[in-house]
């Protein structure tokens, strides 16, 4: 009776936390990777990646490129969108990339969608969980206008580059803050 007692408090306390204000804006992380490989090297450079981090998953939100200024904004997605076998038919069923989000053709989500996947209107990036000190592939999909069933456009290969540290409180775009000029 006792440990059932000890249970109930533990995971009063730990939905408590969760779902908590500071626990969630906590959870905010951003992971740079570099090109492992030339053809990543030449379609996307290097990425940073913005995402939420929850107790047993991730969710992507921001990919920028980390030495140019270009920023698309991802939703999470369904398979309904890729065709018929939907992500298993496409990069395999035992592919850790199983974290499915569109590319928004925002900002510039578009251009993004016309370098990674030419010839498409809509595109979509599969992920692997993400996690410190950890290589990743994301797996880049696009729509066919042939067909009508998505394609697999690259699979692009990332070596981790390391974590750039948040601040508390609410997130400012960096690229709009004032950098200080030399020599002042």
């Amino acid at each position: 009776m006792r440990r059932a007692a000890v249970c109930g408090l533990l995971c009063i306390a730990l939905a408590a936390l969760a779902v908590s204000a500071p626990a969630r804006a906590a959870n905010r992380r951003m992971f740079s990777y570099d090109p492992a490989d030339d053809a990543t090297r030449h379609v996307a450079g290097a990425l940073t990646i913005e995402f939420n981090q929850h107790l047993a998953s991730t969710s992507v939100l921001t990919v920028r490129s980390t030495e140019g200024d270009a920023t698309a904004r991802l939703a999470h997605a369904g398979e309904g969108g890729l065709g018929p076998g939907g992500l298993g038919r496409l990069i395999g069923g035992g592919a850790a990339e199983r974290d499915l989000y569109a590319v928004l053709p925002a900002d510039q989500g578009a251009a993004m969608i016309a370098a990674f996947c030419p010839g498409s209107r809509h595109a979509w990036m599969a992920f692997p969980r993400l996690r410190a000190n950890r290589d990743i592939r994301i797996q880049v999909l696009g729509d066919s206008t042939a067909a009508g069933a998505a394609r697999l456009c690259h699979t692009l290969r990332f070596s981790f580059h390391g974590e750039w540290r948040l601040p508390p409180g609410p997130q400012v775009d960096e690229r709009l803050m004032r950098r200080p000029s030399f020599p002042n």
